[in-house]
């Protein structure tokens, strides 16, 4: 028996890999929410309006091998007898499971500041189902909202209550929108475009202050009072590990220390998700999840697989227009920009990373079409591609669709000028 403690990206792939390798096992899913699957990163479609709630549940396939535990929440694990407590969250009533494999994909929980008044109402996160309802609810009679964080959630949460008519303010209080993903040169990119849509952006400050009797009617903003009637909190996660504490190897900040083949420090307990730190770092993506959990779930039904590096892909996506990146920085940048097509007044813009003997390292793009491209460029990373492959490859074209001259090859020419690399014989 292989028992698998929460059924998000992680928890699913991890079920989908066992059932793979071998058919034959058994395995239960445990997940304390009363509904299956869902997706997280949809919540602001849900609260633009272009989707419901209800498409954004997915129900688990069903299987005579597999059974799903919704409304059930792990509180206890005995490591000696490889048993695991459950209880019903309606009933309050325990049982216990015996495990040959434990598989904790439990994911992470929003994490919000201390701030004064941040328990009234109208202050929300953003991670689950609830959510979505209860942020669309509110901001139908809602006039102005404030949006904390200009992270993948927050800009989209921005762009998605602006649609809803709201007027928005977008904080952040690092220097730019997407800190983690753009250097500051691209970020002015996307500001440029928030600020097309009505969203006032504000950087390099903090939310001091939530103002209100028992719901939320302003804010203070580094000394400076607005009003808003609703807040949301988009200002990261920390790892859900409670289970676990004191049970495997935890780090410092709080996450489950994993090999390369997902194991934790206890035997036959592996960890998968936002809440572990691999041998790479730490990555909290549903695609770096998804690939742990396919070396986890192969493992535990007694496979052979190992966690290479990942290459960080990510893309944010908001009305059309789209901000991704890849792998990592380097000294030497060569940057490019194109139309979509030939008869397109949109454009998207490029910056290719090297080091000096020409290696691919990384890349950011802004505009419509940026996740393809940097879907070619996490490829090429996985096979430690030179920056020619990239100035050279060819790709399909159609006016209708693309240009000839794609944004990638210019980025990757403007890279090999500007590292002013001798090459002996091109190999085009």
């Amino acid at each position: 028996m292989i028992v698998i403690v929460g059924l998000g990206t992680g928890g699913l792939y991890t079920a989908k890999w066992i059932s793979s390798v071998n058919r034959d096992e058994e395995i239960t899913i445990i997940e304390r929410r009363k509904y299956d699957t869902y997706s997280p990163c949809s919540i602001p479609m849900v609260v633009e309006g272009k989707i419901s709630e209800n498409d954004i549940v997915h129900p688990f396939p069903k299987s005579r091998k597999i059974r799903v535990l919704t409304g059930h929440e792990a509180i206890k694990i005995d490591v000696g007898a490889k048993k695991i407590v459950v209880k019903n969250v309606d009933s309050g009533q325990e049982m216990e499971i015996a495990y040959d494999k434990l598989i904790y994909a439990a994911g992470a929980r929003p994490w919000v500041p201390p701030i004064e008044g941040i328990d009234k109402k109208g202050v929300f996160t953003v991670r689950v189902v609830e959510d979505a309802v209860a942020i669309k609810n509110w901001a139908e009679n809602s006039k102005r909202a404030l949006v904390v964080g200009a992270g993948a959630i927050g800009v989209e949460m921005a762009y998605a209550l602006r649609a809803r008519g709201l007027e928005v303010t977008l904080i952040e209080m690092l220097p730019h929108a997407f800190p983690n993903a753009l250097d500051k040169d691209m970020a002015k990119y996307v500001d440029s475009y928030l600020k097309e849509k009505g969203i006032k952006t504000m950087y390099g400050v903090k939310l001091e202050k939530i103002i209100g009797a028992e719901r939320v009617s302003g804010a203070v903003v580094n000394g400076a009072e607005m009003n808003v009637d609703m807040i949301i909190m988009s200002t990261g996660v920390r790892p859900e590990t409670a289970l676990l504490k004191g049970v495997v190897d935890i780090d410092e900040r709080g996450f489950i220390v994993v090999n390369e083949r997902m194991e934790t420090s206890v035997p036959d307990i592996y960890a998968i998700g936002d809440c572990v730190r691999t041998p790479h770092g730490v990555i909290q993506l549903a695609t770096t999840a998804m690939k742990q959990a396919a070396v986890a779930g192969i493992n535990a039904a007694g496979g052979n697989a190992i966690y290479t590096r990942p290459t960080g892909a990510f893309v944010s996506a908001f009305g059309g227009y789209e901000v991704a990146s890849v792998g990592t920085k380097g000294e030497i940048a060569g940057r490019g920009w194109s139309r979509i097509n030939p008869y397109s007044e949109e454009k998207i813009i490029m910056k290719i990373f090297i080091d000096r003997a020409g290696k691919l390292l990384g890349a950011q793009a802004v505009g419509p079409g940026a996740a393809s491209r940097i879907n070619v460029v996490s490829a090429l990373l996985r096979k430690g591609a030179h920056i020619t492959d990239l100035m050279f490859m060819e790709q399909a074209y159609c006016p209708e669709v693309c240009e000839l001259y794609d944004v990638l090859n210019i980025a990757a020419e403007n890279a090999v000028r500007r590292v002013k690399m001798k090459i002996d014989k091109y190999e085009v």
